[in-house]
């Protein structure tokens, strides 16, 4: 009998066990789907970002051109009106 009761006891202690994996589980499987809608909203952000530097990227080679054209245009009058 003394047998039976430590081999019941044992197989309690391993139904609680399997109960708090199975619970354990649960929890990382609801964290794994939050994770996973988390990495796609940062690929979503991170996208949008390269999209965004590439527009300024676009605004600033423009602005460098414009700056440049009127630093030449600066010059010629300041030549001009040197002569």
């Amino acid at each position: 009998m003394e047998i039976l009761g430590a081999l019941e006891k044992k197989i309690k202690c391993l139904v609680a066990l399997v109960k708090d994996l199975q619970a354990q589980n649960e929890r990382l499987v609801t964290d794994n789907v939050s994770l996973k809608e988390q990495i796609v909203q940062f690929e979503l952000a991170l996208s949008k970002n390269k999209n965004d530097f590439k527009e300024w990227d676009a605004e600033k080679a423009f602005t460098k051109k414009a700056i440049d054209d009127l630093i030449i245009n600066i010059d010629s009058l300041i030549e001009s009106q040197s002569r």
